[in-house]
């Protein structure tokens, strides 16, 4: 039987969690990236939260740890999407739709980036509106 190979987009909550040993998430955070690299995991994010996440850690820790964390990230197998103008125009129309649900600009983006890639959970400790059918995936309770 071969090995199933499960997609999930990491957010940046998820990330500043796991480089920042001080973060109330970090060991639950540890224990979830142990858990989808022993599980065969395909890991996305994008450059919008690689890029936010960049500028807490510069800003919070030192552009020393930023670096690394950029380092990290490029020798990783976490495959990194850039948002097209389609997936801009697909975003404005979540937006113009969506506008009793205060969604964000980059919600909006990262949930088009997820849906183009057939990934439908997303591993967040911030709040997250179900856009095409993504969900936040059950593995932030993990123990």
């Amino acid at each position: 039987m071969a090995n199933v190979t499960h997609k999930i987009f990491i957010d940046s909550s998820v990330l500043l969690a796991f480089v920042d040993r001080a973060d109330n998430n970090h060991q639950k955070t540890v224990r979830i990236m142990d858990h989808l690299a022993k599980n065969n995991y395909q890991m996305f994010s994008s450059v919008q939260v690689i890029s936010e996440v960049y500028g807490a850690l510069s800003r919070e820790v030192g552009v020393s740890i930023a670096l690394e964390f950029v380092d990290s990230i490029l020798q990783s197998d976490m495959e990194i999407l850039f948002p097209q103008r389609a997936d801009l125009i697909s975003s404005y129309r979540i937006l113009r739709s969506n506008r009793e649900r205060q969604v964000t600009l980059r919600e909006s983006l990262m949930a088009s980036l997820m849906q183009k890639r057939g990934v439908n959970q997303i591993l967040t400790f911030t709040y997250w509106h179900s856009l095409f059918g993504t969900q936040v995936s059950n593995l932030t309770t993990f123990s």
